[in-house]
């Protein structure tokens, strides 16, 4: 069982308490059954059925990377998709019993031939004319 750290680089850093935080430690090595039974209960007291697949249940998962990393759910609840995704995916590697530092390392593979991805791409000139109208 993995019981190391695991740094996730956020691709957009937030501010949060007057700190600028660009990525996040999540500590594999701390958690404890207590940890895990408070996340269920504050994820089913929320009124979140998902938990009865913990690996598939991104709040579940999101709630233990804030235990872990000593951030509250909030901050990370408020992140936006992708570093979301990046951290919920990586603690749900560790919770199926896999590496997560070997499963971020290949979720993040290529990253920066992805940055610009979801940019939108250059219009081209209108070079028909418009139908004549009749007169």
């Amino acid at each position: 069982m993995f019981r190391g750290k695991v740094k996730i680089k956020l691709n957009t850093p937030r501010k949060w308490e007057g700190e600028e935080i660009d990525s996040l430690e999540l500590d594999f090595g701390i958690i404890t059954g207590e940890m895990l039974n408070t996340c269920e209960k504050d994820t089913i007291g929320g009124g979140n059925i998902s938990i009865f697949n913990r690996p598939t249940s991104s709040e579940y998962c999101a709630r233990l990377a804030a235990v872990i990393s000593g951030k509250p759910f909030r901050f990370i609840e408020k992140m936006l998709f992708d570093d979301y995704e990046k951290i919920w995916q990586t603690v749900s590697a560790f919770i199926m019993h896999r590496d997560p530092q070997e499963f971020y390392n290949q979720f993040t593979e290529g990253d920066e031939e992805k940055k610009n991805f979801t940019e939108p791409a250059e219009k081209k000139p209108d070079t028909e004319k418009p139908p004549a109208t009749p007169k």
